[in-house]
This record gives structure tokens, C-alpha cells and sequence, in this order.
């Protein structure tokens, strides 16, 4: 009896140890592999070693890292995930055709750490269900991928949406923001098999700054919450006013248009908020944004 009451208390005393579960989230517009790059400008060649340099050592002993990305090509994600030091797998399709052609919004993550139970990607138009179709004043086709894990220490469920609204598209870029909040409702609210609503996570670059209709749409009461706004600023760290730069020193066009959000915060620690540089002494730009990272503590 002794053993079996000590036994109790012992994994009592690891579950309250282990009442939190570590994460990061990274969004990142890595810039497509463009066949004529722009004035200062490297060729994916040249700028693919340096990403996976900087995505290893911001993911380095830490596991649950989910990472989003934008304007990936399907060569791009194979290259990457080939670099990467762990084995990483991802969520996402090309926009042009829902299999690989296009440009992806994928989620990268470790299969070790976490449990996909569904995903799905849906195209940011009146049919979100049509591949390939395009919204109100869009340019182009826009997708929003969606990802639903579970911790598979902690067991808990968590969902990962991953977007890039429209460069064009005024009323697109608001009724994507409307379609979104949408989703993430639907997704928390079903198949988590959870005593409490999933927390919802959404990166992406919106191509808005946040004084946008489209921007202020999504952050409206009921909607998501800007993570930068729910950590202290003594824990903002880098270019917390830009994330998107071009390929140039020049200021004049940096613009604070990529982010990470929360649907709701629950019990959710926010413990930092940081930008990135995208520019090191070799003087080569990573890609023309900057990655944007958060570090939280879920409850178990």
C-alpha cells in the first residue's frame, strides 16, 4: 500500500511540474524563388543556406516550434525541409491548383512532438472550398491553411491557422479577415475531444499595416488578438515597427505588415514577442520580411 501511495504521489508531483507546455510560433514570408530576382536581390541558391541556418538555430531544443510560412514554391519546401536538422514535416498545398503548383502557406512542424488530427486549406474567396478560386478584388488566389495538433506529452489540442491575405484586394483583404475569424470559430469549437475550447493561433502576412480596415477587422471585439499587444514591451525584442524591408537599406517603404495572432489567450502565457533581422554582415537579405516570433506557455 506504502508503494502504491508513493507511486501516487510521485506522478502527482511530475504532473504538477509539467502543468505547462512550452511553444513557439514563427511566421515567416521567405520570398519565392524567383527566376529574376529584384535589385538586391540573391537567388534562392544563395539566400536557402542562410534561412535554414536561421530557422535551425531559432528552433534549436525546442520542439514544439510551429513554424508558418508564406510565398513557399513546392521546390522551396522540399529544399528546406531536406536542411532543416530535425525531421520536420509540413501542412499546405500550392494555392494555384491545391496540390503543388503556387505558391504555399504551409505549417511546418515535428511529427515527434506533435499529433496532426486534421487539416484542411481554404481558399480566401466567396467558395472557400473551390481550389483555385478568387475573392472579391483579388489579384490572385489566397489560401489559409489549417492545422489542428495535439501535444503528444501534454495531450492538449491546439490550432495553427497560416494565411497571406492579398497585395491588392482592399475589400478581399477585409472579408479574408471576416472568413477567417469564421474558421477558427468552427475549428475550436468541433473534434477537439478537449474538456476546453483549443486555443487558435494565426500567422501570416497580411500585406496591411494595422491602422488597414482589414487589419482592424480581425482585431474588432470577438475577433483574434494581436500577440505584440498582449506581451509586456519590456519583452518585445528587434524591429518591433517593421517586419517587411524589400531588398534595400533604404526605410522608406518598411512596413509593419506580418504578425501573429490568438483567437482567444484562455490561460495562455505570452513571454515574448520578437522580430528578427533578415540582414546579417555578408550584407545578403534572407528574404525581403522578417520573421516574426512568440513564445507562450500553454497550460496542461
Amino acid at each position: 500500500m506504502r508503494s502504491q501511495t508513493f507511486t501516487a504521489l510521485l506522478l502527482a508531483g511530475i504532473g504538477l511540474a509539467s502543468g505547462s507546455t512550452s511553444l513557439r510560433l514563427i511566421s515567416y514570408n521567405i520570398r519565392y524563388a524567383t527566376t529574376s530576382p529584384s535589385a538586391g536581390e540573391e537567388p534562392w541558391a544563395v539566400r536557402r543556406p542562410l534561412m535554414a541556418s536561421q530557422i535551425n538555430f531559432e528552433t534549436a531544443n525546442r520542439p514544439e516550434t510551429l513554424v508558418c510560412m508564406q510565398e513557399v514554391l513546392n521546390q522551396q519546401l522540399v529544399d528546406l525541409q531536406s536542411d532543416l536538422e530535425k525531421t520536420w514535416e509540413h501542412i499546405g498545398v500550392g494555392r494555384n491548383d491545391g496540390a503543388q503548383a503556387g505558391e504555399y502557406s504551409p505549417i511546418l512542424y515535428q511529427a515527434d512532438t506533435w499529433q496532426l488530427e486534421r487539416n484542411k486549406t481554404y481558399w480566401l474567396s466567396e467558395t472557400p472550398d473551390v481550389v483555385g478560386s478568387i475573392g472579391w478584388d483579388a489579384a490572385l488566389p489566397r489560401i489559409v491553411t489549417v492545422a489542428q495538433f495535439k501535444h503528444r506529452t501534454a495531450g492538449e489540442p491546439l490550432i495553427f491557422m497560416c494565411t497571406h491575405f492579398d497585395h491588392v484586394g482592399t475589400v478581399a483583404r477585409k472579408e479574408s479577415a471576416k472568413l477567417i475569424i469564421e474558421i477558427a470559430d468552427e475549428w475550436k469549437d468541433q473534434g477537439t475531444n478537449s474538456t476546453k475550447p483549443a486555443p487558435v493561433f494565426l500567422g501570416g502576412d497580411l500585406n496591411i499595416e494595422p491602422t488597414n480596415e482589414g487589419y482592424q477587422t480581425l482585431v474588432a471585439p470577438g475577433g483574434f488578438k494581436d500577440i505584440k499587444d498582449i506581451v509586456p514591451k519590456t519583452h518585445w525584442y528587434g524591429n518591433t515597427k517593421t517586419t517587411s524591408t524589400g531588398f534595400t537599406t533604404s526605410t522608406s517603404d518598411d512596413k509593419r505588415i506580418d504578425y501573429l495572432f490568438v483567437r482567444d489567450p484562455l490561460d495562455n502565457q505570452f513571454l515574448t514577442y520578437g522580430v528578427l533581422s533578415n540582414r546579417f554582415e555578408d550584407g545578403v537579405y534572407i528574404s525581403d520580411h522578417r520573421p516574426v516570433v512568440v513564445d507562450a506557455k500553454l497550460p496542461a
